[in-house]
């Protein structure tokens, strides 16, 4: 007989399913460049100003081409980690990213992602309670001086509703400034301009509310001249949460009260 149960067996196994393979995404030439240059930027390995090899050197010494070099050095411009120079002289030079690029893109995740005015307050709440304190820590006698002049000129455009806020704003990021915490200016003067734009001018249009402001604001200036750290970080996070109250509309502050009302009858609860 031609059929052993060896041979049988084996012609199962031939006809059972394959099992399937995994698809692999190697990464782009171009990908691993760029990232190999970054990590040599971020490292400190090439400073801010250092003249990056010529495209035809990069490809000599990679082994690339120079269509992939390119490539590279365009993903570390966009990523504004070097700056690139046409013509004789020119080439690709390392250079630190500026603010204004990360507030750019901080202002196009708001705008993209549709982020609530409830959530920026509530990191505005949080940042500029940071501020106050590091503005009470690290400021200076200069800082010192522009604070009491954007002060002054709060008190001095209480009349004009516009004017008014203008100069409120610009008082709140120099107390940020005084902290001399560069990534928190860099957010803060993007949630400022955020928040300012969508404020309704009608919520601060009493005297009784700008009558408080300018008390708070005269207290958190006392505290960062006396360096007190803790009372500047709780008077920025009192005046900072009345504004809040203010400026949300109140389906907004309803929906925060409901959240709040369980906690606080299972903190009584846990008494």
């Amino acid at each position: 007989m031609n059929d052993s149960p060896r041979t049988s067996m084996f012609d199962e196994r031939t006809r059972a399913p394959v099992a399937a393979v995994s698809r692999i995404n190697a990464p782009k030439s171009s990908d691993v460049l760029a990232e190999d240059l970054r990590a040599r930027i971020r490292s400190g390995e090439w400073p801010e100003g250092m003249a990056l090899p010529a495209e035809r050197d990069l490809a000599a010494q990679t082994g690339l081409s120079r269509t992939t070099v390119r490539e590279a050095l365009r993903i570390l411009e966009i990523d504004g980690l070097i700056q690139i120079r046409p013509g004789r002289g020119g080439g690709a030079r390392v250079r630190r990213p500026r603010g204004d690029e990360m507030t750019r893109q901080l202002e196009l995740f708001i705008w993209g992602r549709n982020i609530t005015a409830e959530h920026l307050h509530d990191v505005r709440t949080a940042l500029e309670a940071l501020g106050a304190e590091g503005a009470a820590r690290h400021r200076t006698d200069a800082d010192i001086a522009d604070l009491i002049a954007k002060t002054e000129a709060v008190e001095a455009n209480v009349g004009n509703l516009r004017r008014y806020l203008d100069a409120n704003v610009d008082w709140h990021m120099a107390v940020v400034r005084a902290s001399h915490n560069e990534l928190l200016i860099a957010v803060m003067e993007v949630l400022s301009n955020a928040i300012h734009q969508a404020t309704e001018l009608e919520a601060f249009d009493s005297d009784e509310v700008r009558a408080a402001t300018l008390k708070i604001h005269r207290a958190i200036l006392d505290a960062i001249v006396a360096q007190d750290a803790e009372a500047a970080r709780r008077r920025m996070t009192r005046h900072v949460s009345a504004a809040r109250d203010l400026a949300l509309p109140p389906a907004a502050a309803e929906t925060v009260a409901r959240a709040a009302k369980p906690a606080a009858r299972r903190k009584g609860k846990r008494k």
